[in-house]
């Protein structure tokens, strides 16, 4: 303590210019407009380029966690594509299969995503792709990891995206194994989780099983992975409700899919065809 204050009493000059000097900024802020208006520009640069420096320290670190998941998922779509390497080539060898009547029903585009919630009651997702880049509403969006919701609405540069964490959003999915369907819906509680539901009561599945989307929607392909079973809720009656584990984690979502189903507008027109002839 006796140090201290013999510290201060030496540097007694230099603390009451200090003092001083910040005193007079204050007051000069205070007082006039254009220094105030200077001080706060200078202020909002530098707290703008901790936030930048801060985001990419951030990112950097999420980095090895992201490249890990990224790695094991392009492991599983190589041990697949072997595997349909292999089938056509039997079915070429069979001659029920030729390779100029191929045709790809679904291409990628990827987007960044600018903004996200997960903890409001509604939550959505936004892209930094929009009409400009052909992006449409119904498009379905995925990352690496599995299903992250339906383009809602779009602007020339940006898209809404409809997240699974939205009680709005009501995905077909149905069990990997047995392919038994019913809904996906985010009951609003935690974002790591939700619910499958309608799921028959004689269908067998275990903790741990995978969800997949059933494609009978025209946004995503079948066998798009979702999550997987971790819980059953027994409400009684013929059905039941399975607690699913998202494969995607939202809390840190950056690079995104958006599916273009080039068969989408016939399929569309042709639903819609049915529903005007049941019209009275």
């Amino acid at each position: 303590m006796e140090n201290l204050i013999r510290f201060i009493t030496k540097n007694s000059p230099w603390f009451t210019w200090l003092f001083l000097a910040i005193l007079s900024i204050v007051l000069l802020c205070q007082t006039n407009p254009y220094h105030r208006s200077i001080w706060f520009g200078s202020a909002n640069f530098i707290t703008a380029n901790i936030y930048d420096a801060q985001s990419n320290v951030t990112g950097y670190f999420g980095l090895r966690q992201a490249n890990d998941e990224m790695l094991e998922r392009a492991g599983v779509l190589e041990a697949e594509n072997q595997a349909l390497r292999q089938l056509l080539q039997e079915y070429q060898d069979q001659g029920f299969y030729r390779e100029d009547s191929a045709k790809h029903q679904y291409r990628y585009l990827i987007a960044h995503v600018v903004g996200n919630s997960i903890n409001q009651v509604e939550n959505y997702i936004t892209l930094d792709k929009g009409a400009a880049d052909g992006v449409h509403q119904d498009l379905g969006v995925t990352d690496q990891n599995g299903v992250i919701g339906i383009v809602a609405n779009v602007s020339e540069h940006y898209s809404l995206v409809l997240s699974v964490l939205n009680p709005k959003l009501r995905l077909s999915v149905m069990l990997k194994n047995t392919e038994a369907f019913g809904s996906l819906v985010w009951d609003g509680k935690d974002s790591r989780y939700a619910v499958f539901e309608d799921l028959p009561r004689n269908v067998d599945y275990s903790n741990g099983d995978t969800i997949v989307t059933t494609g009978y929607t025209s946004s995503f392909p079948k066998d798009i992975p979702v999550g997987r079973i971790v819980n059953t809720f027994d409400g009684g009656g013929s059905f039941l409700s399975l607690q699913i584990e998202l494969f995607s984690n939202f809390n840190r979502l950056n690079a995104v899919h958006v599916i273009f189903n080039e068969e989408q507008a016939e399929r569309d027109q042709l639903q819609a065809s049915v529903v005007t002839t049941d019209r009275p």
